[in-house]
């Protein structure tokens, strides 16, 4: 047995690109890499009369000066999509705040003595301290507020002072963006990206994560030490194939704090998810269930699996509960695939070409599973890695399913992004949600995930 040096020649094949509809218009074909311009012209079509106000809360650093005409160019990016929730004329009120201490109290002072009416939205205007680029805040703020279970948006005036504007261009382009983060978190679904016909309705898609704090110095220990480690499950329900009949997301999630380092044994997080998701948008018999797990190296998959599927499927199989549900139920058919980011294995052409989004390669194939592998960005000035799919688990009744076509329309499903991303939007998301709670001093243990059921507060 030796090494060898050499390279190995595999087929290609390009992906399509999804069909991606925003306001029932369809994405074209040459702005499949970023459609961003497209999406600030979406118009839902709501009547306004039938639109949800939301109540916002103002909170702004008091250096901050012509607050009020930002807000304006906010609310009025956000109302002229017509979509379901819209802001007001005006905040419901106003917070003045300063750094750290200064920031957060004020924001506890005003949430912890005011009766609040319904539908509230907390846009927080922060300046980090001179030479952060992030405000220390942040993670503070967005724990005492997930306790309540309020959606919150941040914009960072150290990113771009848009008080003083120099480039007006630039600015709108990131109001823009805050624009549709806001529409995002309320649970409006801003653009749907085809799924397979062949995938079973109702379909539960569940990405899975685990964040690792980086270690901070301890000056009681003397030494840096790691934080514990957050565990992320997000379920997302996917009832019909018609875009017309997904204006709104169906998405629930759950954190679990954990040792620091482990990655194995979230069977129980998992199950207990799933379970909520369905009892939460009331779906007694969902017909298929894909799995989508971040982080697991090849040694571990076979103790992974062997503990995830099973605790996923007794949540799946206990129809019971739901309301509507029946106390036997033929078993859901499952999906179980591994996604490897941190791998060696780099694609080049032959002719010098970059490889291009969409690049499916199934010719190199693992032991045990079978194998491929998404080339899901393309960037213009080094080697894209691929995401190496390992699929540990597909039942008989999913063969007609390709997890390929899944897993890369579903790549282009992030709402935080308009653009393809390396691996599919669960999981993204999963790592989303886990970072914000850990970055949290309680990991994320006192965040409501029953209030936000149907919201995706953590982009």
């Amino acid at each position: 047995f030796g090494l060898v040096d050499k390279l190995i020649q595999v087929a290609v094949t390009k992906l399509e690109l999804p069909v991606i509809t925003a306001a029932g218009v369809q994405v074209p074909a040459h702005m499949g890499g970023m459609w961003a311009p497209m999406i600030a012209k979406a118009n839902y079509r709501v009547n306004p009369q039938h639109a949800v106000k939301l109540n916002v809360v103002l909170v702004c650093h008091r250096s901050i000066r012509n607050h009020g005409a930002i807000y304006d160019s906010i609310r009025d990016m956000v109302n002229t999509h017509s979509a379901k929730y819209r802001l007001g004329d005006k905040p419901f009120q106003r917070v003045e705040a300063g750094d750290r201490q200064d920031h957060w109290g004020m924001v506890e002072k005003y949430f912890g003595g005011t009766k609040l009416p319904n539908n509230i939205m907390v846009l927080d205007f922060s300046r980090p301290p001179r030479g952060q680029a992030t405000d220390p805040a942040y993670s503070v703020v967005k724990s005492m507020l997930g306790k309540g279970g309020y959606l919150s948006q941040f914009v960072n005036f150290a990113t771009y002072d848009h008080s003083n504007p120099r480039d007006v261009k630039r600015s709108n382009i990131i109001l823009s963006g805050v624009a549709r983060q806001i529409l995002s978190k309320c649970g409006v679904r801003i653009w749907w990206v085809n799924i397979p016909r062949s995938l079973p309705l109702p379909a539960v898609f569940v990405g899975v994560d685990v964040y690792h704090a980086p270690r901070k110095y301890d000056p009681t220990a003397g030494k840096r030490t790691a934080k514990e480690s957050v565990a992320a499950v997000i379920v997302q329900i996917v009832r019909s194939h018609a875009p017309d009949k997904n204006s709104m997301v169906e998405i629930y999630c759950e954190t679990e704090r954990r040792s620091a380092g482990k990655e194995m044994e979230l069977g129980s997080v998992m199950s207990r998810a799933v379970t909520n998701a369905l009892k939460a948008f009331k779906l007694p018999a969902p017909k298929s269930c894909f799995i989508w797990r971040d982080g697991v190296g090849d040694s571990a998959i076979p103790q992974v699996a062997a503990q995830e599927i099973p605790a996923v499927r007794a949540a799946l199989a206990n129809p019971g509960e739901v309301v509507g549900g029946l106390a036997k139920a033929a078993p859901v058919p499952l999906s179980y695939i591994v996604c490897q980011k941190r791998i060696n294995t780099k694609f080049l052409t032959t002719t010098g070409d970059k490889v291009p989004c969409g690049a499916l390669v199934t010719g190199l194939q693992g032991a045990e599973y079978k194998t491929f592998y998404i080339n899901g960005t393309s960037p213009p000035y080094s080697t894209p890695k691929p995401v190496r799919f390992v699929i540990a688990q597909r039942d008989p009744p999913l063969a007609s399913v390709s997890p390929s076509t899944l897993s890369w329309a579903l790549c282009h499903d992030y709402p935080n992004w308009t653009g393809p991303i390396k691996v599919p939007a669960p999981v993204q998301m999963a790592h989303k949600l886990a970072e914000l709670a850990g970055n949290m001093e309680d990991c994320g243990s006192s965040l409501n995930h029953q209030k936000y059921a149907g919201k995706i507060y953590f982009l």
